[in-house]
């Protein structure tokens, strides 16, 4: 009589306790000694394509340009193109957020 072939699935490797598992388990889950970190702090770059578009106003506002006036002006009334000539602001939610990403200095 030859041999039975099972698949390599089925076969049990080694046993492994429950002991094994925890003990690999707290050793994973540890926490490492140094709590703070020894990498380099680096300073987050600031956003340079928006230097020439936003800048902050006295009151904390926003300035911007308004968008639409780049192209296709022979299609636009003489009121509109002198409207997209005037700065508008960013919305307050929008500019509070934007502070936060240090956006404009």
């Amino acid at each position: 009589m030859g041999s039975i072939s099972v698949p390599h699935h089925f076969v049990q490797a080694r046993n492994i306790t429950s002991k094994d598992k925890m003990a690999k388990w707290e050793k994973k889950w540890r926490p490492r000694t140094p709590i703070t970190s020894k990498v380099k702090k680096v300073k987050i770059k600031f956003y340079s394509s928006y230097k020439d578009r936003f800048r902050p106003l006295n009151d904390g506002t926003i300035r911007r340009w308004k968008e639409g006036k780049r192209h296709n002006a022979h299609l636009k009334s003489k009121k509109s193109k002198r409207r997209l000539r005037q700065p508008g602001l960013v919305p307050p939610a929008y500019a509070k957020v934007m502070k936060k990403l240090n956006f404009c200095n």
